[in-house]
Formats: C-alpha cells, structure tokens, sequence
C-alpha cells in the first residue's frame, strides 16, 4: 500500500504537469491562429473571442466561452511563470501543488513574479535567490529533458527555433516564451548571474517530451527517485546539558508576579523589560555554568533586591548547537537551538511578508512606561491563532452510553454546541483557510526542520506532544507536528501572561 500511495503522489504531481503543459498548448495555439489570421490583410482582424466562434462554439460538446476564456487565461498564466523561472518552475509548481492557485488569481501579477524571477535583486531578492533558483537549479540537474513537437509549429518557425526545445538552455527556453505576447511590457533581459546555477552543461541525456509521447511516463522514472524537491539536510544534534537548582514546587516559582490591571501589567511588563535588557550577558559556556549555579536559592531565582535576576545567553554561546536546561528533578526547564540551516534562515522574513501585503509598521515612539501603555492599548496588535482546539470541548463522562451524541442536549444551558463534542479548528483557520494554507505551505520545510529537531533532541517531550497531536477526528494531521497551533503575532507587543 505504501508503494501504492507513492505512485499514487508521484501520478498526480504527473498530472498537474501535464495540465499545465495542456494550458500553455492552448495558449499557444490561439495566438498562432491569432497571428496567423492577423498577418493575412484579406482577414479581419482576429482575437480569442473570434477564435472561439469560429473553431470551438461549432465543436461537439463545446465548452462555453467562459470555460475556453479562463484555459486560455490560465496557459498565459503559466507562460509568463515559465519566461521568468525556465520551463523547470512547472515541476516545482506541480510538486507544491499550487497549480489550482495560480489558475484562481488574476490580474497582472504573473507578469510581475516572472520580470522578479529574471531580474530577482528587486522586492524579495533572498527568496529568489537563495531557495527558488537553486530548487529550479537541482530540478533541472535531476531531470533534463527536451520538447519536442509539442507546441505549435507556425509559432516556433516564428521565433526560429527548431522542432526539439531543450529545456535545460535556459537562453533558448527564454527566446521561446519571452515571445509570447501578453499585452503587456516584455519581460526584462535575465540576470546570468543570479540564474548561474542554471547554466551549466549537463551530461545526463535529456528525456524527450513529444505530443504523441506520454507526458506522465516521461516524468514517472524522474520523480521516482526525487524524494522532495530539495535535497535533503544532513544534520546531527550537537546538544549542551546543564542541570540547574531551580525547582518548581515552591509557591514562590509558580505564582504571578505581574500585575491582574491591563494598564499596570503593561508598566510592568516594561520595567521587566528593561531589567532583562541590562542583565548579565554570559561570554562563554563556562562563564554560563558559573553564573546558573549561583542563579538560584534553595531552589528560587534570586530577587531583583539579591541583584542579576537575568542572564542574557547570545546565540554565539551555543557555537551553533544546542542547549538544554533541565530543572532539579531534571524536567525540562529550556531548549534553545542556533542551527537553523541558512537556506530557510535567510527566507523567513521575506516568505512571510509575501504572505501578506509586504509592508512593515514603525512602532509608535514613546518616552516612558505610561506612554506605551498609551499606546499598545490605542493600536493593539493582531494576533491569528490557527489552532486545533482540544482544551474547550464539551466533556462526556457523565454522557448516557446508550444515546448517540448528537441526540443529546446539555440542560445547564440554551445552546448545545455540538461542533465543540471533538477536537475542532479555531475560527481564525475558519475565517483565513487560504493565509492558513499558503502559510502551511511557505514554511513546511521549517515545520519539518523543527519537528525532526525535537524528535532527535527532546525524545520524551516529543512522545508527550504526539499523544495529543496524532489521534486527531477524521485522521487529521497538525500542519506544525507535534504541536496543535500555529500563531502568527503581528506588530506584536506581548504582555506579561
């Protein structure tokens, strides 16, 4: 079944190419028709809406325009994507599944990523360069392959190009699909050197592609030994234990030492603030041990009146490993890790902005704790839990056995709420299912760096996480494993809680 379920993926990764390809056949063809009929002055001029009058309305089981329109819209879509970032971007697409996403968005966009694609020192320059290209980059070395006779001939006689297109000459992949008209601006002249990685010679012969070849079969033996579309990250753990007095019985360690008032906790978060931010700043691991061991007292973190409350650790502390501090009876008290690869560091910034509109808020300037009280309070952040709620369900132990759940009503109050029986989704994955789904797949090579972390790190907690992640309704899976809630804080300014 596992073997079967793998074909399967590998199958309709397959068939998103092909359609895309199909698209972009159609696309083709109309404008070959279009200049065609454009070239010849005993015509009248020709546009898609007479194409469709003329050569389709007639067809058996004609599609309505509406439905040859957007086809054909669609393959300009991908067209301009493919000018941009080579005909390869079309495997990374059909892997990411993101075919029916480019297919709903409209306007001029495409036009916009691919002159991004070709010129990327403009608006995200560190997403381009340090993850799409080289992806495009190892793509292409994985898989060279060659069209052939695969879109219309009038239109590449046009160009002047011959009757095979090799795929992996990005300068001719350029000529061919730069020409394509889109009304509007050309795309510019590609940077060789940011796409240098696409350039070079590659000695695995190229696979042929043809109209009456199978497009499938062409890519089955390729993305049967494709495992993702990066390659994958070695990493072993490099973890620092150090086991610390703390102690989490006392009363002293399990109270709230803020402030119950909105506006008093938020002076005091402040004050605690700016304590944290004169703190003690270890120069080395030994210099860290020292300072943990005098840190505590019978078991209690010293007082602000015992003096060096907090110790600041700089991420060049931990030499780029990890740390892990373990309480008295050697619970987990913190796990901190500097190894993040550069290759998702580097893009965490500009992939999520992409997200969302791409533009930053300058905090409001204030000259003392009063006045960012003032202003948190006037300009609040936003904060969007996408979350499996599991905490707030209504509970069934004293439920009669014998009678279904939904036949059952609650009589200490007006409403049952019968979609809270189960584990559920918050109403910010309800109210945002699209941001939810492109945040789920912009960072699902973090989430899957993170979660392979705390399984090679932290065993036990990871064991602890997953009981409550891994039987989730419907055989459900958290997009953020082990972990139920993904919260995404903007502008954030967090309170003492």
């Amino acid at each position: 079944m596992i073997l079967s379920c793998q074909a399967i993926s590998q199958q309709h990764i397959g068939f998103s190419f092909i359609l895309m390809v199909t698209y972009m056949q159609l696309a083709v063809m109309c404008q070959s028709l279009i200049m065609n009929s454009n070239n010849d002055a005993s015509q009248e001029k020709s546009n898609v809406l007479r194409l469709y009058i003329k050569y389709v309305a007639n067809l058996k089981n004609a599609p309505v325009e509406r439905s040859f329109y957007r086809w054909y819209s669609t393959g300009c879509r991908y067209i301009s994507l493919v000018a941009g970032g080579s005909f390869y971007i079309l495997v990374l697409i059909a892997g990411l599944e993101l075919h029916k996403t480019i297919s709903e968005v409209g306007g001029n966009i495409f036009s916009e990523v691919g002159q991004m694609l070709r010129q990327p020192e403009t608006m995200t320059p560190k997403l381009i360069r340090d993850s799409v290209i080289p992806t495009i980059a190892w793509i292409r070395s994985q898989m060279p392959m060659s069209l052939q006779n695969l879109f219309c001939p009038s239109f590449t006689e046009h160009i002047g190009v011959g009757e095979t297109l090799d795929c992996t000459n990005i300068s001719l992949t350029d000529k061919v699909f730069g020409a394509f008209k889109q009304n509007t601006y050309s795309l510019p002249a590609r940077d060789l050197a940011a796409w240098s990685s696409c350039t070079s010679t590659i000695a695995m012969p190229c696979r042929v592609m043809c109209q009456e070849g199978h497009i499938g079969g062409i890519l089955g033996p390729a993305l049967r030994n494709m495992e993702c579309f990066l390659p994958p990250m070695p990493w072993q753990p490099n973890i620092s234990v150090l086991k610390t007095s703390f102690k989490g019985d006392p009363s002293d360690n399990q109270g709230f030492p803020a402030k119950t008032n909105r506006r008093e906790n938020i002076a005091w978060t402040e004050g605690e603030r700016a304590r944290a931010e004169a703190g003690y700043v270890v120069r080395d691991f030994e210099d860290l041990c020292n300072k943990l061991d005098n840190l505590y007292i019978d078991g209690r973190r010293k007082s602000e009146l015992e003096g060096d409350a907090y110790v600041r650790i700089p991420m060049e502390v931990l030499q780029g490993g990890e740390l892990e501090l373990r309480n008295s009876d050697d619970s987990l008290l913190l796990f901190a890790c500097s190894s993040l690869p550069d290759q998702i560091c580097c893009n965490l910034t500009s992939s999520l902005l992409a997200r969302f509109d791409g533009k930053e808020a300058d905090p409001p300037i204030a000259s003392s704790s009063e006045q960012v009280a003032e202003n948190i309070l006037l300009c609040p952040f936003q904060s969007l839990h996408f979350s499996l709620w599991n905490r707030y369900i209504t509970s069934g132990g004293d439920a009669p056995p014998r009678i279904h759940p939904y036949d059952m009503v609650r009589t200490d109050v007006s409403h049952t709420n019968y979609s809270q029986h189960l584990p559920y989704p918050s109403r910010d994955i309800l109210q945002h299912q699209q941001l939810y789904r492109n945040i789920q797949s912009s960072f699902e090579e973090l989430f899957q760096w993170i979660e392979q972390v705390i399984k090679k790190c932290l065993p036990t907690e990871f064991e602890v996480l997953a009981q409550l992640a891994q039987d989730l309704p419907g055989g459900d899976v958290s997009p953020v494993f082990p972990f139920l809630s993904l919260v995404v804080n903007l502008n954030v300014s967090t309170l003492a809680h």
